[in-house]
This record gives C-alpha cells, sequence and structure tokens, in this order.
C-alpha cells in the first residue's frame, strides 16, 4: 500500500500497522484502527478503536485505544463460551500460586440454569488477587456467557474488586445472579 513512504510503520511482531496508545501511527495526524493494527481480531475491538481514534482527531482528547487483558471474547456455540483477560494458569505464572484465587461455579449450581434445562456441562470461573480481589480474568461457558462476561468486563475495567459484585443487587433467578453470589462466598 505504501504506507513506508508517508511515513507510517508496520510492527514487526504483529505485522499490522504500529500505532502509539492513542492509536496514533508513526506518521503524525495518520490513526489506524481495528485488523489492520494486527491486535487481537474482534468485530468489537475493532468497532471501539475506531470510535476512540475518531474522538481523537476531532476532540482534544487522548484516550487509549489499546487494551491488552480487558478485550472480551464471546464464541456463539450452544453454550457460548467467553473470557476476558487472564486464565488461571497466566495469572499464577505471573503473580505466583499463593496470591491468585478462583472462583468457580458449575452450571448444575446456577438456578436459572436448572429452571431452563439447560446443558449442565457449563462453569462460570473468575480468576482474581487473593489479597485485593482485583480481578485478573474470567472464563465463562453458559447458554448466555456473552452477556455475563460484560458484566465482567465493566468490573475489572473500572477497578472493582470481586468481593464487590456481591454488594450489586442481580434479578433472581438470573444467570448472572451466579456472579454475585460467587462474589459473597
Amino acid at each position: 500500500m505504501g504506507l513506508e513512504d508517508i511515513g507510517v510503520d508496520l510492527c514487526d511482531k504483529t505485522k499490522g500497522i504500529s500505532v502509539n496508545d492513542n492509536l496514533e501511527t508513526s506518521a503524525k495526524g495518520i490513526y489506524a484502527a481495528g485488523d489492520c493494527t494486527g491486535d487481537r481480531q474482534f468485530t468489537h475491538y475493532a468497532g471501539f478503536q475506531g470510535a476512540i481514534a475518531a474522538r481523537n482527531i476531532l476532540l482534544p482528547l487522548k484516550d487509549s485505544g489499546k487494551r491488552s487483558d480487558s478485550i472480551p471474547a464471546a464464541t456463539f456455540t450452544d453454550p457460548e463460551v467467553a473470557s476476558i483477560g487472564l486464565t488461571e494458569d497466566e495469572a499464577v505464572m505471573g503473580y505466583g500460586a499463593d496470591k491468585v484465587s478462583v472462583s468457580f461455579r458449575k452450571l448444575s449450581e446456577v438456578d436459572r440454569a436448572i429452571c431452563e434445562d439447560a446443558d449442565m456441562h457449563g462453569f462460570l470461573k473468575i480468576v482474581y488477587m487473593t489479597k485485593t480481589k482485583q480481578i485478573l480474568g474470567a472464563t465463562i461457558m453458559a447458554p448466555s456467557a456473552g452477556e455475563l462476561i460484560s458484566e465482567i468486563a465493566v468490573a475489572k475495567e473500572s477497578k472493582l474488586s470481586f468481593d464487590k459484585l456481591s454488594t450489586v443487587m442481580h434479578a433472581y433467578p438470573s444467570y448472572s445472579i451466579a456472579l454475585q453470589q460467587m462474589a459473597a462466598e
């Protein structure tokens, strides 16, 4: 495309257009977002980055458009599978087993799944720092995992500790009440 001719660098690691945290390329005033940056390739992430890049171009704001560990992923199978952040193994490798805790609940223990006679092979798993309760990641396999992971994404991005989810009232019997119950344990 001749990007190098106008001063736009490519990233050796991602093979995409190199951008800073504000999504500006090495050529001042030129921004890139989404798949062309070589970052994680999700439609929702590309849309998020596009909106941030447009705002950074048009307004005197400089919001970060890069998210390393707070990009929710969802696979819309039956049941759905969704994740965000670190897995348990990654968290243990990064922080040590003595500093990481896990809350796990089988779908067969979630009242909504029982009421709906859902596939009981699912689960909800939240990984967090033992001392601070900071959420490090989550994996959910459930009929509404794509929606449930959004609650964890909001909590993680706003630095809400896992235990604080227990103080947020959830409707019963919803799938999300399992998150409130897990946080209260």
